[in-house]
Formats: C-alpha cells, sequence, structure tokens
C-alpha cells in the first residue's frame, strides 16, 4: 500500500501556521478559461486575484452592469445574481450577504473584481497554477457528488512515491495593534518514503520595504539542514528520529483515512469531466484535538497536561481547504485553502490569516533526496548557533 496524501494536506496546513516561511507577490498574472487565455490585466491583492469589472466575467457568459450612483457592480446569469460594492467587504448573492476578503476595489481609474468569489458563485472551478501564476478557470460541464469514503480509500492506495510544489502564501498577523504581512513563494521536493524534502522559499515583509529573504532546507535520514542569513544549520539528531518516526505513524494509510473522518468537517468529494474535487473544514474542538494527535508522536519533553494547553492556546480557528486531483491516477493536481485563528498566550492573544495556492508536478519523477556534502561539511550544531545569538545579546547588555 502506497503513501497517499490525505495527511498530507492536513499536516502542511498546521505547518503553514508554524512556519515563517511565506510567499512572493506579482501583479504578472495571467487568466485562462478551459485552457485558453484571456486578454486581461489581472492584479494581485491580499493573496487574491482582482479583474476589471468588463472583459471576463462576458466571457463566461455572465451580465454584467455598473451602477455608477451606487458604485455597485451586479453580475448575473440565468441561475443566479451577485453585486459587490465599491469599497464594501459584503456581497450580495441571491439575495443574501456573504462576507469576502477583499471587496471591489478602484485603481488607476479602473474597478477591479475579485475573480475567484464571483466566479465560484457561478460553480466555475478555480485553480492556481503557481508556475506559471497563472488563474485558470474551467466550466463545471459534468460534475456529480461520489462516495467519500470510496474516494479517500483510493486517494490512500494511489501509487504516489515523490511529487514537487510550487506555492504561493499571504499571511495577515495582527499583535497589540500592529499588522505584519507577509508573501511567500515556496518551491519543494518532496519523497514519501523515506520521508525527505528539499525546499526553497523567498519571503517578503511589507515593513521591511519589500525586502526578499531567501532560505533553503534538507530534510532526509542523514539529518535536517537549514540556511539561515548565510549559514547551514544542523539541527539534532533526536529531532530528526522523532519526525521520522511520526512520519512514519502518519503515512499509515488506515491511519489517514481515520484521523481526517475523525476531525474534518464538510468532506465532500465533486466529480468531474477529468478530475475529483474534494474539499473540508477543521474547526474548533476538532482542530485542538487534532493538533494533540498530531504532536503526540513527537517526544516535545513535556507532560500531558502542558501538551493539553498547547492545543487550548488556538481559539477562533477555521480552515477550509480544497484540493483538485487527477481522475486516473488520483494524484493531486492543486490545492487551495484559507485559515482563520486566534492565539493566546500569557494575555496577549495574536490573529493569523492565511490564503494558500499550490500546484504539484514531477509525480514519482524524484528518486531521492540527497544533501549536498558542501552543505554538510559547512554546516554548525544548532545549539551552536543558538549559543552565538545568546553571546552576542550578552555582549550587547554589556556595551549598553
Amino acid at each position: 500500500m502506497k503513501k497517499g496524501f490525505v495527511l498530507v494536506m492536513i499536516a502542511a496546513c498546521l505547518l503553514m501556521l508554524l512556519s515563517p516561511i511565506q510567499a512572493a507577490a506579482s501583479s504578472n498574472l495571467n487568466v485562462t478559461m478551459d485552457g485558453e487565455k484571456l486578454d486581461v490585466a489581472a492584479k494581485a491583492k491580499e493573496g487574491r486575484t482582482l479583474v476589471p469589472v468588463r472583459g471576463v466575467f462576458e466571457k463566461l457568459g455572465l451580465h454584467v452592469n455598473w451602477d455608477h450612483q451606487k458604485k455597485t457592480a451586479y453580475i448575473s446569469n440565468d441561475e443566479s445574481k451577485v453585486s459587490l460594492t465599491l469599497g464594501n467587504k459584503v456581497a450580495v448573492v441571491n439575495g443574501k450577504n456573504v462576507h469576502i476578503d477583499v471587496p471591489v476595489t478602484a485603481e488607476e481609474n479602473r474597478l477591479y473584481i475579485p475573480l475567484r468569489f464571483v466566479a465560484e458563485q457561478f460553480h466555475f472551478t478555480v485553480d492556481w497554477n503557481a508556475s506559471t501564476k497563472t488563474v485558470q478557470l474551467t466550466s463545471t460541464s459534468t460534475e456529480s457528488d461520489i462516495d467519500v469514503e470510496e474516494f479517500l480509500q483510493s486517494v490512500i492506495g494511489a501509487d504516489l512515491t515523490s511529487y514537487s510544489t510550487d506555492m504561493s502564501l499571504w499571511q495577515s498577523m495582527k499583535l497589540d495593534g500592529e499588522e505584519l504581512i507577509m508573501d511567500m513563494e515556496m518551491k519543494m521536493d518532496m519523497v514519501l518514503d523515506p520521508i525527505g524534502f528539499y525546499q526553497y522559499t523567498a519571503m517578503i515583509l511589507e515593513e521591511l520595504d519589500g525586502e526578499k529573504m531567501e532560505s533553503e532546507a534538507y530534510f532526509s535520514k542523514e539529518g535536517y539542514y537549514v540556511s539561515e542569513m548565510g549559514q547551514w544549520i544542523k539541527y539534532d539528531d533526536e529531532l530528526v528520529e522523532d519526525i521520522l518516526n511520526l512520519s512514519q505513524m502518519q503515512m499509515d494509510p488506515m491511519y489517514q483515512y481515520e484521523l481526517l473522518l475523525a476531525y474534518a468537517e464538510n468532506v465532500k468529494v465533486i466529480e468531474k469531466d477529468d478530475t475529483y474535487m474534494m474539499s473540508f473544514s477543521i474547526s474548533g474542538d476538532g482542530f485542538h484535538q487534532l493538533i494533540l494527535e498530531l504532536i503526540g508522536g513527537i517526544d516535545l519533553g513535556l507532560p500531558e497536561e502542558e501538551l493539553e494547553m498547547i492545543g487550548l492556546l488556538f481559539e477562533n480557528f477555521d480552515i477550509t481547504t480544497s484540493t483538485t486531483f487527477d481522475k486516473s491516477t488520483f494524484y493531486p493536481l492543486s490545492q487551495t485553502m484559507e485559515s482563520n485563528l486566534a492565539v493566546t498566550f500569557e494575555g496577549d492573544t495574536m490573529e493569523l490569516e492565511q490564503k494558500v495556492e499550490a500546484t504539484y508536478s514531477n509525480f514519482n519523477q524524484i528518486k531521492e533526496i540527497k544533501i549536498p556534502q558542501e552543505v554538510i561539511d559547512s554546516a554548525i550544531p544548532f545549539n551552536e548557533y543558538i549559543g552565538e545569538w545568546e553571546l552576542e545579546d550578552v555582549e550587547f547588555d554589556e556595551v549598553s
């Protein structure tokens, strides 16, 4: 039985929450409809793709009207009607108010509308290709609900041993009235047996005037190596062993299957012409229990009551994710994820919002993750790296 992809999706969501790595945004975005490129000036804002009021939606067979006095766009077909007002984060869909992340925006004397939100209201499939920075719209000509359990068994049994990922991630973190916005690009090569990966990331923080910070990481049975400020660091072998043991447990097909059904909500699978699309959400107590399940396999040196506290730190958690699979192989093709949560520690609350879009490729083409010898030779132990930082703090205090 080959390793499936169900737990990878869930664990990836959690890793995003704990990782400082984010993805670079770009204004050079493309839009395609059923594979045909559309001539449109798309823009990226807060992790969302915006398109001009006119030009795109008409090509989707929708009617578009703009009321200048009310500053409202009306988009409709024979079945549905959506209205969006300039600057308002509440849209009206068939008479009901719906919250949206990014409202209609005015830039350079043009009005821009959030593409994904509108397209999905009219039942178009929206995927993101990070490598080409393309929003891919697909008409839903044939779709039907299928049995979730049957689908999960097929995903678990898929012959997937390795793959590559291109991911874009936007994150907003609010604490004590301050907001930190980060964008990240990530490229990863992943081998599932034995677990190993190479990861490149480029992070941009708005507060640092758009300066790009790049890093790399290798993980295999040889160790866990991360580059920081141009210096390679080797993490303790005990941590590597714990992660390897945990991954072997989590890669068990039945474990994955039970984990998803135990903690996820609103699990749904839709069959289309050439793909399946699975979506689910996790929130509240389900997330707390999932956290404990995942970290329970790592020896953190903490008593059980403190592990419980780690889960309880997370408040108001809500995550939704959707993944598209190839219909013949059950390999993942693309994924989107949105999450909102609050983390409280010692009276301080941090609010975290994330939006992730990823594509997958190179299925079963990566045979091994090999850590370059120059990385191994130049790396310093993690404890030594921490010691250097502590020494700098002491010297700074003495000078002060």
